[in-house]
């Protein structure tokens, strides 16, 4: 061993990591000593040198046992729970201790009547404001009348006990001579003597009762402060931080007072200066009395304008998100408009979950909603946020309802024509370019149905259109040729006649954008789909859209995420009625509702929630009024049931000119209107037999390839030449071959 090992015990070295572990260089030198030295124990040279070893400064040790860990993270949240607890039911019992107290003192000053004179003030109720005022003087005069009868009773309780003790005296003088004069009773001064043991008696009953009176005290301050603990407890009135876990926060009640503090830190600059500047009056000015509205309640705000100070509608709605979390409510909880006054926004705040909780099931369900009349009646199509049924007049309108896809159009769509269906004077053609089903239902209620995506559907959906073009034409020439016969034009009489020719006609395309964006072209190389002159469903919608209301010819399209290719800017202005679900973005607001909508600040449909508000539309109706709706919805087996209804309604009463039994021969009628030309192009030909029996039927739904295919029946080949064209010699043929003549050219 070395010299200094008499000094010096074993070094033991600490265990630690090697260079190349170490991590931030911080080292600490450490030598151990050992206080015995075993003689027993050989050390080596190693162990026997006076060494230092550098080990590193590993993490410090956790306070807490690893064996305890657990146990503590576990009770750290139950420590928090437990203060949480404690703190709520104290802030609870504080403040309603306080709101009683205040709310006595109120009452005794007159308080409550001078804020609620203030708010009629505020609201520009001055009548209210003055019987307000009225009964607050008066309530000052008699509580002023009473402090001075009390103060004048308080005077008169000397005087009393003054004559109340004379009294005792005088008597308790009269009884005690009697008694001294009567033998064998009471003395003088015994007399006396009980009168001065009652007289002590009763101070010490009088003590007594008031070393109980502060526990009296007590008991009924306890009773003020736990019945204005409960208010609190139920109300759950208490900070954020102290909410219970797994419950909501106290619901915000919409006050004036909350209103215009969102405003002010909706972090609108010139609204914040204008707010600061102002008194508690004038902020109060501000705002509208706040009412209910449906399950929500709605303000109207008049905005600062005077000197620097400007803000304007476009500003306040850019702000919705910051005003909703200022009213204690999400984003889509607030909707923003425009009211009827200059300068005022209208804000309509929904009850917390409101607009998530299920409307009720549409009127159409209910077996007594046995008919419909679109003439003067409106379909029942859902609520609006205020709560009213939102009621839709469709007579002689155009309709276009759009959105991103799996939100609800089909059915919204589909719930209009259940109803329309229910009217048996209406005629209906249907073209569903989905093609899975969704109208299978209304298959056989409907004249025209056309379901599936392909180019084939596409052209027979455009000529379902151009069907109605020609149609509309014809109710067009009709009148203009009997001018004396129609005065006013159709009206809902002459379209109720069913011998009139004028019953009501809806064309329904659903996923228009398929027509639209179709690239197929017909036999002349025309196509079916775009937005050019040579388009031939967009020019039928066109022309439709251009005069067919005048004549009960009116156009209904569902698209799917609007563009302008696949929904022209012709196409959608041409719509009466305009709805959209949610879409991505304003632009596709601006698409679908057009732009002075968007602009009023009620049309917002890109501000719905994609997936979570299903069914639910902003409309711009035919009055220019705009809603937004929450949609019954209809599911498909009420749907049949409903088409079912109708289906007794059209069989039993007959839409269209069936009691008019009219048969005709088409070879013949072709013959007729040929004339002496050798051979005319089928269209034309279709247009002279509309003209030749313009309320047959048959011939309304006559179109080119039909009639081909009739003829072609009959034994009068149809042939293209370039178009489909009607040879007169092979009609003059298939006439004589059927009547068993010998007839040639």
């Amino acid at each position: 061993m070395m010299p200094h090992d008499e000094h010096m015990g074993e070094v033991i070295r600490f265990p630690h990591r090697e260079a190349t572990e170490q991590t931030d260089g911080t080292v600490v030198r450490a030598v151990a000593e050992r206080i015995g030295h075993d003689d027993t124990t050989e050390t080596t040279a190693d162990q026997a040198a006076p060494s230092t070893e550098l080990v590193e400064r590993g993490e410090r040790r956790p306070a807490i046992p690893p064996a305890l860990t657990g146990k503590a993270k576990a009770a750290l949240p139950v420590g928090a729970r437990a203060a949480r607890f404690a703190g709520r039911h104290l802030y609870c019992l504080g403040g309603g201790a306080f709101d009683i107290f205040a709310g006595a003192y109120a009452r005794w000053t007159g308080r409550d009547i001078d804020e609620q004179i203030r708010q009629a003030k505020a609201a520009g109720e001055h009548g209210v404001a003055a019987d307000l005022l009225r009964q607050r003087t008066e309530n000052r005069k008699l509580f002023l009348e009473r402090i001075q009868v009390f103060g004048k009773l308080l005077l008169q309780v000397p005087k009393f006990l003054a004559g109340v003790g004379l009294l005792m005296l005088a008597t308790t003088l009269v009884i005690s001579i009697a008694a001294q004069i009567q033998p064998g009773g009471m003395t003088f001064t015994s007399v006396w003597t009980g009168l001065f043991d009652a007289v002590a008696a009763g101070f010490e009953w009088a003590l007594w009762a008031a070393s109980w009176a502060p526990w009296s005290g007590i008991v009924l301050l306890a009773g003020v402060v736990i019945k204005g603990y409960n208010t609190r407890r139920r109300r759950q009135d208490v900070p954020g931080f102290l909410v219970a876990p797994g419950t909501r926060s106290q619901e915000v009640e919409i006050t004036p007072t909350i209103v215009v503090s969102a405003l002010q830190r909706s972090g609108i600059p010139a609204l914040r200066r204008a707010i600061e500047r102002m008194d508690e009056h004038q902020r109060a000015a501000m705002l509208s009395p706040v009412k209910l509205a449906g399950c929500g309640v709605e303000v109207d705000i008049t905005l600062p304008s005077s000197g620097d100070t400007t803000v304007t509608t476009e500003q306040v709605r850019a702000k919705r998100s910051a005003i909703a979390e200022g009213l204690g409510r999400h984003e889509h909880e607030v909707f923003i408009t425009s009211a009827e006054a200059a300068r005022t926004v209208r804000l309509w705040i929904a009850d917390p979950g409101a607009l998530d909780e299920p409307i009720g099931p549409s009127p159409l369900i209910n077996d007594e909603f046995d008919a419909a009349d679109v003439f003067s009646g409106r379909a029942p199509w859902g609520v609006t946020l205020r709560g009213d049924a939102f009621l839709l007049k469709l007579w002689q309108c155009h309709l276009l309802i759009t959105g991103l896809s799996n939100q609800g159009k089909t059915a919204a769509l589909r719930a209009l024509l259940l109803w329309l269906l229910l009217d048996p004077s209406v005629e209906i053609h249907l073209a569903d370019l989905k093609g899975v089903g969704d109208y299978n239902m209304l298959k056989p209620l409907v004249t025209t149905y056309v379901a599936g995506p392909s180019d084939e559907h596409v052209a027979a959906a455009t000529e379902m259109v151009e069907w109605g073009v020609e149609v509309m034409n014809e109710r067009i020439a009709e009148l203009e040729a009997n001018a004396d016969k129609y005065p006013n034009g159709v009206t809902a009489e002459l379209s109720r006649d069913p011998n009139s020719g004028f019953h009501p006609i809806v064309l329904v395309v659903d996923e228009a954008q398929v027509a639209y964006e179709c690239p197929a072209k017909d036999a002349q190389g025309a196509p079916y789909g775009g937005a050019k002159a040579t388009s031939r469903f967009f020019n039928a919608v066109r022309k439709i859209q251009n005069q067919g209301r005048a004549v009960n010819v009116t156009f209904w399209q569902g698209t799917q995420d609007p563009t302008n290719e696949n929904l022209p800017i012709r196409a959608r202005n041409g719509a009466h009625i305009r709805a959209s679900l949610v879409v991505a973005t304003e632009s596709q607001s601006r698409m679908g509702l057009g732009d002075a909508a968007v602009d009023a600040g009620g049309a917002a449909p890109h501000e719905l929630r994609q997936g979570k508000d299903k069914g639910v539309l902003v409309v711009k109706d035919a009055d220019n009024t705009i809603e937004t709706v929450r949609t019954h919805y209809i599911d498909g087996a009420t749907a049949e049931a409903i088409a079912e209804r109708a289906q007794k309604i059209r069989t039993t009463t007959p839409r269209t000119r069936t009691a008019e039994v009219e048969q005709r021969d088409l070879l013949a009628d072709v013959a007729e209107v040929l004339g002496d030309e050798d051979k005319v192009k089928a269209t034309d030909v279709v247009a002279r037999l509309r003209k030749l029996a313009p309320r047959y039927q048959p011939y309304e739904q006559l179109n080119a390839e039909k009639l081909k295919e009739r003829l072609d029946a009959e034994g009068a080949e149809v042939t293209k030449a370039g178009v489909l064209t009607v040879y007169a010699e092979r009609v003059r043929k298939a006439l004589a071959a059927r009547e068993g003549g010998n007839e040639t050219a």
